[in-house]
């Protein structure tokens, strides 16, 4: 096999590992007899890759071996292409090994290769960068403190360049049992949930109120914002981030102008307006399901839960912080914010999340509910699983003694509603996103293919089975995540991915692999691999 065909084969098997597909993954790279070769410097590195992967999920002994086989794999590639980034790679690993002494000449050969090619082709960040985890890895940590600060200046918004840095210099600081405090200030800008109670008067300007909202966005850094935009609070912060120049994240419960009639439109025109204009300048427009309808109370749940996960693992992608803030009445006890307030706020204390209560008293405004009011319904939040087929193909129905065994292998579990069979895929149904995972995660383990979603449906009741399920629009994203999957692989829609992260802080983690675009035409569905926290 030529190497320009076994680089072929590269692609679509560093696509299994970030689907969190590690052992398919490997599989495939032996298949592939990638392994093996020892002349194609692109196949080392995706080799060392791929050990470091199961460097970071194995502990011990068998930790130190990934790493250790990690670090050659890369130093060869090193070795063969004359590049500094394995090179590096070969360095940091060989530290985390344990070997310091080989982590230190291969540190200072970076160096000397970097200054040596200045016009290797990557950035000016990754090359100060680089230099300063050399440094680091050496010991010389007062010139890497320096020079990474160099290196941040020169690309100030590559905010998820810095984070990966960051990750770096702790894995090495740890190793050395150094403190890592110091790359607190160096870390990327905060995240902000915002939320708060809706009694304002979109004429009246409070400058107490503003004071206060723009001074905690300076004192915490915040560089980006999740939260709905009702009228009140909710609009008034978003309005300060953007002045302050970060980023808005909007999170919008049944869309755009399902969201503005119930939360917006009520208030009055002035507040649609100012709705509008932060629409306008948010850098994300996300609607939550189900779409084209009056939110209800389970909705506006719903999406505040999302919101928070998401701000939470943005904090972590950028290897930085996030906080809460609420707008709340001064004259008022905590609980009575608002049910939803208050359950946002419950729910990102139990998480163990630093908050920021910002006080303005409730202000007397004319509220048209008018057509407001969503129908009342029992919905309900709940976790889904689908569970594809190991055999069957397109359409092809599975064997019976596959069903037999999907029927064995999920009997020790207990979803809310009783499994049934949509025609390709079995639903299982929770009440508990974390017994979602728990399921999924063992399914995958088994070799299935799951999918998963986190959404608020109304079940119905089969009269066939004489028994209650979801119906399959509710069931819809789940089933498309399963499509996307592959046999022992866990892909789960961003909004149960930012729901674990949310109420299982800690248990899992969850890496985004894509996106799929629903068959109905809504909103094109971010996907993430889930796998526990070892």
């Amino acid at each position: 096999m030529s190497i320009g065909q076994r680089r072929s084969l590269l692609l679509p098997i560093i696509a299994y590992a970030r689907a969190g597909a590690l052992d398919h993954a490997w599989r495939l790279f032996q298949q592939a007899g990638l392994d093996r070769q020892d002349d194609d410097p692109r196949a080392l590195s995706l080799k060392g890759r791929l050990l470091k992967d199961f460097a970071l999920r194995s502990a011990g002994e068998e930790r130190l071996r990934f790493y250790r086989e990690a670090a050659a794999a890369y130093q060869h590639a090193a070795e063969i292409g004359q590049a500094s980034y394995p090179l590096i790679n070969a360095a940091t690993l060989s530290m985390l090994a344990g070997n310091e002494s080989k982590a230190g000449m291969l540190a200072t050969l970076a160096i000397d290769r970097i200054k040596a090619n200045p016009d290797e082709p990557e950035t000016p960040y990754y090359h100060a960068a680089t230099i300063a985890e050399a440094l680091l890895l050496l010991r010389r940590e007062p010139e890497a403190r320096a020079t990474l600060r160099d290196a941040i200046a020169l690309a100030p918004r590559a905010w998820e360049d810095h984070a990966s840095t960051l990750r770096q210099f702790a894995l090495i600081l740890g190793t050395q049992q150094a403190s890592s405090e110091w790359l607190d200030a160096l870390r990327p800008p905060r995240s902000l949930h915002f939320s708060g109670h809706m009694s304002f008067s979109a004429e009246a300007t409070d400058d107490a109120l503003l004071a206060q909202i723009a001074g905690m966005i300076a004192e915490e850094n915040i560089g980006f914002g999740f939260g709905a935009l009702a009228a009140g609070a909710d609009i008034i912060i978003a309005e300060a981030l953007l002045e302050a120049g970060a980023e808005v994240h909007a999170i919008l419960p049944g869309g755009v102008e399902a969201f503005a009639a119930r939360s917006v439109d009520p208030f009055g025109s002035a507040w649609r307006k100012r709705f509008d204009v932060v629409l306008e300048r948010a850098e994300m427009i996300r609607p939550v399901r189900p779409l084209d309808s009056l939110p209800d109370e389970a909705v506006i749940d719903t999406a505040a839960i999302i919101a928070m996960g998401l701000a939470i693992r943005h904090a972590q992608g950028l290897e930085s912080e996030a906080i809460q803030c609420l707008v709340v009445d001064p004259d008022q006890p905590h609980t009575a914010l608002g049910a939803s307030t208050t359950r946002a706020a419950d729910a990102w204390n139990r998480a163990g999340m630093r908050q920021r209560l910002i006080t303005a008293s409730r202000q007397n405004i004319l509220v048209d509910h008018h057509h407001a009011e969503p129908e009342e319904k029992a919905q309900r939040a709940f976790a889904m699983l689908a569970i594809g087929s190991r055999e069957a193909t397109g359409d092809a129905l599975p064997s019976e003694s596959e069903l037999a065994s999907l029927h064995e292998a999920v009997a020790g579990l207990h979803p809310a509603m009783p499994p049934f069979w949509s025609g390709k895929y079995l639903i299982l149904t929770f009440q508990h996103p974390q017994d979602a995972m728990d399921a999924g995660a063992k399914l995958s383990r088994e070799g299935w293919a799951v999918g998963g979603d986190f959404c608020v449906g109304l079940p119905i009741f089969d009269p066939f089975t004489g028994k209650q399920r979801l119906p399959a629009h509710s069931i819809a994203a789940c089933c498309g995540a399963c499509a996307s999957s592959m046999d022992g692989g866990f892909q789960a829609t961003e909004d149960l991915a930012a729901t674990l992260i949310l109420q299982s802080p800690g248990n899992c983690i969850a890496e985004l692999v894509g996106e799929f675009a629903p068959a109905n035409g809504e909103f094109p569905i971010p996907l993430f691999s889930l796998r526990p926290h070892l």
